[in-house]
């Protein structure tokens, strides 16, 4: 099934750049507040997030753009002594967001995500543990954001993404993904005809 969903992606992102008027690439980053669902006492986890996208635009209102991003996600929390555990998650994603342009810069965005975890670390003090093998492998999750595109190619953009994945295999509760994200975006002079 996962394979399917991410072959759907793919297939509905070269349906709509074959409508596509122009292409342009670019590059992304900024930073990452994260954490999981239902995990008492937990605390959001500030990290990273980079990468880089295609927008297909398919008219002056509305574009499309499928983005590559490494994100440094999970939490840690502190007990009653103040001992902090922290989880670090580091997901490869593929979000493919929908665009609609309300005036030339400024745009809203929502779409689709699959992630696929790269890292799984739990660190309690100097001790760190590899735990990717307790970890759901994929991710899903729905996204939506904003963002301004200023004349020089330099932008900004906020986006919020919601996991629709369980992270933990065997848990007994319901854990997901939560992430908030906030950066800068350089989008590259050459636009190509399509």
């Amino acid at each position: 099934m996962k394979k399917s969903i991410l072959a759907a992606l793919f297939v509905a992102c070269a349906a709509l750049g074959a409508k596509a008027q122009t292409l342009t690439f670019g590059v992304k980053g900024g930073l990452n507040v994260a954490k999981l669902t239902n995990i008492e006492n937990s605390h959001n986890r500030a990290s990273i997030y980079a990468g880089g996208f295609a927008n297909f635009a398919l008219s002056d209102m509305f574009a499309i753009q499928p983005e590559l991003l490494y994100s440094g996600q999970g939490y840690f929390y502190r007990d009653a002594v103040n001992n902090k555990y922290t989880t670090k998650l580091g997901y490869i994603n593929i979000p493919v967001m929908f665009q609609v342009h309300l005036v030339d810069e400024f745009f809203l965005e929502a779409g689709p995500q699959v992630g696929f975890l790269a890292s799984a670390k739990a660190k309690a003090g100097k001790v760190t543990v590899d735990i990717k093998d307790q970890m759901t492998t994929a991710d899903f999750g729905l996204g939506f954001g904003l963002g301004y595109q200023f004349p020089i190619g330099v932008g900004i953009s906020a986006r919020y993404m919601f996991g629709l994945t369980d992270v933990y295999k065997n848990a007994t509760e319901s854990h997901k993904n939560s992430v908030a994200s906030v950066g800068l975006t350089y989008t590259f002079n050459k636009k190509f005809k399509l």
